[in-house]
């Protein structure tokens, strides 16, 4: 996976998703998959903040366009509470 195309994609999402005070992450990238997580720290108004379900499309788009291979992008949402057991 070309790392300089990711980054650029994932620098557009973080620019969007800074507009509303929040920040992204990369967690992890390989097997198609790219891995991100949503930084909400910081932020006014958390719920500003597009949904995790339309942040992974607008990811998968930026990301996908520049990196053909990847078929799916998800983002861990601090909204969404704990997860595991």
């Amino acid at each position: 996976m070309d790392q300089a195309l990711l980054d650029e994609a994932v620098g557009e999402l973080r620019a969007m998703v800074a507009l509303d005070g929040g920040d992204v992450e990369l967690v992890s990238a390989g097997a198609g998959t790219v891995a991100l997580r949503l930084i909400l720290e910081g932020a006014e108004c958390r719920e500003c903040v597009m949904p995790r379900e339309f942040l992974e499309q607008i990811a998968l788009d930026l990301v996908s366009t520049r990196l053909s291979d990847v078929s799916a992008v998800t983002i861990e949402d601090p909204r969404d509470g704990p997860t595991g057991p």
